[in-house]
């Protein structure tokens, strides 16, 4: 524990700010109680994560570089983010930067160009869930909880970019046969990319118990293709959504705004075409854990959650 640092340049992103507000919200609610200090990464910019990385390499590594630069101007060698695409754009400009002397020098004449320090370090960048994991963990999550999630079968769904790819991610692959220490650019806080447990530990600390979701825990959401291909989209939800209700879940945690929309828009629309097992809601796993720390399902946001798990958590008696 204690290995990234209790103060983070937090990087929000495009949703935090916008329809996933319930997401900042609850993040900064169980960051105050686990003790740990979120500096808004002030002016940033979108990480192109959608838009862009699809288009222009070297632009998509400007807009990531140019975050990195607002970090290291408000003292930060460690940026956090809540989204598993802004968690992704960020570390894949970091491998980048780190790995290609070429593009390194490339993108720090282009910041020079607009004005801008060039990076003299490259910040690492953690989603939330590994900070949460490796600065407070389990235990300190256990310490915390006033009102333990008793009785509440969670399915967590972590998607697919969250340890993947492990270069990026700097995840070791279990599936390759790979050695923990083999894995690339090797740092101590990396997740399990085929098998990750962070947010199953930390809600099972405040109470809640993890029902078998392999290996729909990682299968992609389709989310980025939501507007592009709406039937792969909808089949891989409904999949999701079948696998967690039918392994008894009443509840699906995530930890990516894209995949909970995904998640939330494909059920209302499989449940008005009647399809069976899709009736499962979705929270953030922050606002499960800021429940179990005794706010008011008001204090999370819970009902900006399109899927209502109110009724679900009430019947349990949680809110």
């Amino acid at each position: 524990m204690g290995v990234i640092g209790k103060r983070v340049a937090y990087y929000p992103g495009c949703s935090l700010e916008g329809a996933a507000r319930a997401y900042d919200v609850s993040t900064r609610i169980v960051a105050k109680e686990l003790g740990l200090e979120l500096d808004y990464l002030e002016d940033y910019n979108c990480c192109g994560a959608m838009e862009s990385k699809n288009v222009t390499f070297m632009g998509t590594m400007l807009l990531n570089a140019r975050n990195m630069v607002l970090a290291r101007r408000q003292g930060h060698d460690v940026i956090v983010a809540p989204c598993n695409g802004c968690s992704f754009s960020l570390q894949r400009a970091e491998y980048f930067l780190e790995t290609d002397q070429k593009v390194y020098e490339r993108v720090n004449s282009l910041l020079r160009e607009a004005g801008l320090d060039p990076l003299d370090k490259i910040p690492h960048t953690y989603h939330i869930l590994e900070w949460f994991y490796h600065e407070a963990g389990p235990e300190k999550v256990r310490e915390k909880t006033r009102k333990p999630l008793k009785g509440l079968k969670v399915a967590n769904y972590y998607g697919c970019l969250y340890t993947r790819p492990h270069f990026y991610a700097r995840t070791y692959a279990h599936a390759g046969g790979q050695e923990e220490d083999a894995r690339p650019r090797k740092r101590e806080t990396a997740d399990d990319d085929e098998h990750p447990y962070y947010m199953n530990a930390l809600l099972e600390a405040a109470g809640a118990t993890s029902v078998p979701f392999e290996p729909m825990h990682t299968q992609c959401c389709g989310g980025p293709h939501s507007l592009s291909d709406e039937q792969v989209s909808e089949k891989f939800v409904m999949m999701i959504l079948q696998t967690a209700k039918r392994n008894g879940a009443d509840i699906i945690a995530t930890e990516c705004p894209l995949c909970h929309a995904s998640l939330e828009m494909y059920r209302h629309r499989l449940m008005m075409k009647g399809v069976p097992d899709v009736d499962i809601p979705a929270a953030y796993f922050t606002q499960l854990l800021g429940l179990a720390f005794g706010y008011s399902a008001n204090d999370v946001k819970l009902k900006d959650n399109l899927s209502d798990p109110i009724p679900v958590l009430k019947r349990l008696g949680l809110v």
